[in-house]
């Protein structure tokens, strides 16, 4: 694959990439590419054919790279594939909502983007934290910005059972 060059490489001002959680383990991508192997030999000597379409599918998933980055532009993400490039792009005006979600985490704090009807949630450090949100209100003055809190909901639904 090709390295194709990041949207925001040129960008002056501060570049705030995320963090992962949970890693990958490297045990699941071998898992991963043992599934596509499985796809693909069962493609090819049952009369299934369509799992050389999900074989290829898959393959294509593992092998996609992800990068993300907020910027005083707004929300990037870009995905890189073997056959195509796909880039998103979120401004600081289309974001909506952002909400803060304090895991108890000792280093990394969630934050849920939004943007009409879709959210992308992402991990950062706190201090990356604090900047993106003084970023935000910089940037777009009326976004709602709100702490999530841990409160557990009553035992689940609010209506009893009629048990018919």
């Amino acid at each position: 694959m090709s390295k194709t060059s990041l949207p925001w490489a040129g960008l002056s001002g501060p570049i705030y990439t995320p963090r992962e959680l949970k890693p990958r383990k490297p045990h699941v991508t071998y898992s991963c590419w043992a599934m596509v192997v499985l796809l693909l030999v069962g493609g090819i000597f049952t009369p299934f054919k369509i799992a050389l379409i999900f074989s290829a599918l898959y393959a294509l998933t593992l092998l996609t790279k992800k990068d993300v980055a907020v910027t005083q532009r707004g929300l990037e993400i870009f995905y890189q594939m073997r056959i195509t490039t796909n880039y998103n792009f979120w401004p600081w005006e289309e974001i909506n909502a952002i909400v803060v979600e304090d895991r108890n985490h000792p280093e990394l704090i969630a934050l849920h983007l939004g943007r009409g009807s879709a959210s992308k949630r992402f991990f950062f450090t706190r201090q990356d934290t604090q900047d993106i949100l003084i970023l935000a209100r910089e940037k777009h003055p009326g976004v709602p910005i709100r702490q999530l809190n841990d409160a557990p909901r009553s035992k689940g639904f609010s209506r009893k059972s009629k048990g018919i």
